[in-house]
């Protein structure tokens, strides 16, 4: 529903808001999860929880920087909610052509320096993000590290878009097996979603950024999506820096599969794997 090539960048982004806002996709709360709008910052966020949470998640949404609704993650962040008695907070961060960079940085910045304000437990604390979220995660703790915050427990970075300034050789290997991505979507919501700012600032392309004194890293990724290479790129980087980085990788995947945890049955296989690294994880 996402692939397929764009006359324009306007076109692409009416397209991409089109899909993601009215894909037939299954927007369920586990039982026992219950969901309510709430406010980080001055940034609208949904919060889903259990009746007793201990942890609390973070988790960035993808969507290209320019889409994405907080029901699709309903059942992913519930599950991970029900099965680590944890809340989930789920930031309605702004999105590009409305809202450039660094919006959206900013917005995810703000949630997590309010979360630690609030008085939470930085070692109860993860923060999660899929795809362009992905990237928000990153950008997030180097942006918190520099400014002085505790960092978290640990973090997961699903298919993450870590580098918006390069050219990954899955960019371009990848542009056939990937079912939902292209390197030309690739670039051209980078420059949406950019508009002209300089593409190596980290806060963009977290990939560039300080590996130093980050949490432990769960990073997850398809053999046969175009930001495949980003995922290794960003272990390779943080064990470099001395960080604990682990890859989950799976063949025949598409792009950030463990989201679509209702319909395919890795994803509910790998929800395991994310809810162990989690509780496992010591910073």
């Amino acid at each position: 529903m996402l692939k397929r090539e764009f006359a324009s960048k306007e076109h692409a982004v009416r397209h991409f808001r089109r899909v993601l806002d009215d894909a037939p996709f299954p927007s369920y709360l586990p039982l026992g999860v219950s969901a309510r709008k709430m406010n980080f910052a001055g940034v609208p966020c949904e919060r889903l929880a259990p009746r007793k949470a201990g942890l609390t998640i973070l988790h960035l949404h993808g969507g290209a920087f320019i889409g994405g609704k907080l029901g699709t993650y309903h059942p992913f962040c519930g599950a991970m909610a029900r099965r680590l008695q944890a809340q989930v907070i789920l930031p309605d961060y702004r999105l590009a052509p409305e809202h450039p960079f660094p919006a959206a940085p900013d917005d995810c910045l703000a949630v997590y320096r309010e979360l630690i304000n609030c008085g939470t437990d930085p070692a109860d604390l993860v923060v999660s993000g899929d795809s362009a979220g992905g990237n928000l995660t990153l950008a997030t703790l180097q942006c918190a590290r520099a400014e002085g915050l505790p960092m978290p427990r640990c973090a997961v970075l699903i298919s993450p878009g870590a580098d918006l300034s390069g050219d990954a050789a899955s960019w371009a290997e990848n542009d056939r097996s990937d079912v939902m991505l292209s390197q030309n979507v690739i670039r051209m919501m980078g420059e949406v979603y950019l508009q002209g700012h300089d593409r190596s600032d980290p806060r963009g392309s977290p990939l560039r950024g300080e590996f130093e004194g980050l949490p432990p890293l769960l990073i997850s990724a398809s053999d046969e999506e175009c930001l495949r290479d980003d995922a290794y790129a960003v272990a390779a980087r943080a064990r470099a820096a001395g960080t604990s980085a682990r890859l989950l990788m799976r063949p025949d995947m598409p792009h950030a599969w463990p989201i679509f945890y209702p319909l395919v049955s890795e994803a509910r296989a790998d929800m395991k794997t994310i809810t162990q690294f989690i509780l496992n994880a010591r910073h």
